[in-house]
Formats: C-alpha cells, sequence, structure tokens
C-alpha cells in the first residue's frame, strides 16, 4: 500500500513554522492537508492554552524554540506583535485554499512567515487579502473562507479521533508522530511504505 501523510497543523504554531518545508520537500508520499483549529483541539484533548500553562512550562517551551531555530538556522521573532492571535480567519482560509486544489503548503508558510518573522496580523483581512495576493492565490478565496466555521469545527473534531492533539502531527499510514522534531522519523517511515 502506497505511504500517505496526513499532516495536521495550525497557522498560529511556532513549532509548525520551525518545521520549514521540510516537509514538501522531502515528502516520498502524498501529503494530505489538514489544518486545525488549536483552541478547540487543546480543549478535546486535555491541551493546555499557552496563557494557563505554569511559568515552568513556558520557559521550557522558549528554550525550545531558541534551540530549534539555531539549529535549523531559522530567522524568527521569539515576541511577535500579533501573538497570541485569534487562528481561526487564517485557518479557515486554509481549508479554503485547500479545497480549491490550491498551494496549502506554501500559504501555510506564507501566514507561519507573517506571524514569526514579518509581525503581521493575520487575523485581519486586509493582511489576508495582501497574503493571497504575495501568493498569486483568488481573492476568493477569503469569502469562501467565512462560510468554513462549521467544517474546521467538524474536521478538527476529526482530527482528535485520529490521535491528533497538538501541532505539527504527522500520520504515516496510521502511525502518529507529534512535532518537528519528529518529522525525520515519519518521512523515514513513510519512504520506507514508498
Amino acid at each position: 500500500m502506497p505511504a500517505t501523510i496526513d499532516y495536521y497543523f495550525a497557522p498560529i504554531s511556532p513549532f509548525t513554522y520551525l518545521a520549514g518545508d521540510e516537509l514538501e520537500a522531502n515528502a516520498p508520499a502524498k501529503i494530505r492537508y489538514h489544518p486545525v483549529d488549536l483552541p478547540l483541539l487543546f480543549a478535546e484533548t486535555g491541551g493546555i492554552p499557552l496563557g494557563q500553562r505554569s511559568k515552568q512550562r513556558l520557559d521550557y517551551r522558549m528554550a525550545e524554540l531558541h534551540r530549534i531555530a539555531a539549529k535549523r538556522q531559522m530567522e524568527i521573532n521569539f515576541n511577535p506583535a500579533y501573538f497570541p492571535v485569534n487562528p481561526s480567519p487564517a485557518t479557515k482560509l486554509l481549508l479554503a485554499a485547500r479545497d480549491a486544489g490550491e498551494d496549502v503548503g506554501a500559504l501555510l508558510r506564507a501566514l507561519l512567515t507573517a506571524v514569526w518573522r514579518e509581525e503581521r496580523d493575520i487575523a485581519n483581512d486586509k493582511t489576508l487579502l495582501e497574503i493571497l495576493a504575495e501568493q498569486s492565490l483568488p481573492e476568493s478565496l477569503l469569502a469562501t473562507s467565512t462560510t468554513l466555521s462549521e467544517q474546521l469545527e467538524q474536521e478538527t473534531r476529526e482530527a482528535a479521533a485520529a490521535g491528533v492533539f497538538g501541532a505539527p502531527f504527522y500520520i504515516v499510514n496510521g502511525e502518529p508522530f507529534w512535532g518537528q522534531d519528529r518529522l525525520a522519523d515519519a518521512l523515514a517511515l513513510a519512504k520506507k511504505l514508498s
């Protein structure tokens, strides 16, 4: 059976940002993209929102971000102006792009870069329209995205039912991998199965 990589992600996750384009550059298998509502996913699976975490957990998260960024040699603003930000508009835009057959991976990287490097507000329609134009994607995707709240909720609950509890999250033919630091393992399994 050919390998399939189910990729679950959120456009506000710094760890998703730090995964870069490694998945798209190295995937030996079909990638199925699954934008998720991260706050709802946390609520469904017992995750703790950032603002409710202990100082110890927040400190460790920041140390990890510094280590990963240095290791991957990626530029990142560790305290962006627009974070936390409502992820729903951007997440629904990713759904609309996926459903229209557009390049979801490129749009996701543009949205993540907007938050984690460019000090842009991805909850703002003007910003989203600018990003669509920069990616040569139709503006109509934004209007379509505003109708996708129920779909996003349903797909997020389906993700939780599939075992997903954070982002980025990869499932290769049923085997789960959580976090950008497990991407190499997910890709290795996909290569073995392909």
